[in-house]
């Protein structure tokens, strides 16, 4: 008599469940994440000074500096671009404000989730550079402080990340009711 040998059944994954399985694994490993790992970050294109300008906060080596990519009102009262007037340095009172950094140095705070410390903020308006701390406040929020000596002695002020703003607000003249 004859035997016959079987084969072994080679079972294979048909072609969608590998995908599936990578795509599964991946959300499970973001589900199981530490927070840090899916923190807001201060990275992007923030509408400052209630969206007067707009300021790109990138990484700079080791911190995170920012510098001015848009103005509303880029030009001086004479039609010529905006210039750092009030700089103290008389050598740098020419150079535009459109592309001056003016936020460097900020690193992540160690004891603080979300903020970030020891960078300082220039303000072309008075020439002045303050030491400066950054809070995230949600994803599409930060709550920047300038301040000098200590951060109790400043002031804080909110930027919206550029394209989160929300719909328009409604008009003034549409929310008043007409008269009959």
């Amino acid at each position: 008599m004859q035997h016959e040998q079987q084969q072994p059944v080679l079972r294979r994954c048909s072609p969608w469940k590998k995908p599936l399985l990578v795509f599964l694994s991946l959300a499970a490993l973001l589900c199981t994440s530490p927070s840090w790992l899916l923190a807001a970050t201060p990275l992007g294109l923030w509408y400052a000074e209630g969206g007067a300008a707009q300021v790109e906060i990138s990484q700079c080596e080791h911190t995170l500096c920012g510098r001015v990519v848009w103005l509303r009102s880029p030009l001086a009262g004479t039609g010529c671009p905006l210039q750092d007037q009030h700089n103290p340095d008389p050598a740098l009172r020419r150079r535009s404000v459109l592309g001056l950094v003016v936020l460097q140095g900020l690193t992540p705070d160690d004891h603080l989730h979300g903020e970030w410390s020891g960078g300082t903020i220039y303000d072309p308006s008075n020439g002045k550079t303050y030491a400066c701390r950054l809070r995230m406040d949600g994803d599409h929020r930060l709550q920047l402080r300038g301040y000098v000596g200590v951060p109790l002695l400043g002031r804080t002020t909110t930027w919206i990340r550029v394209g989160t703003e929300g719909p328009p607000c409604p008009s003034s003249s549409a929310s008043q009711e007409e008269p009959q």
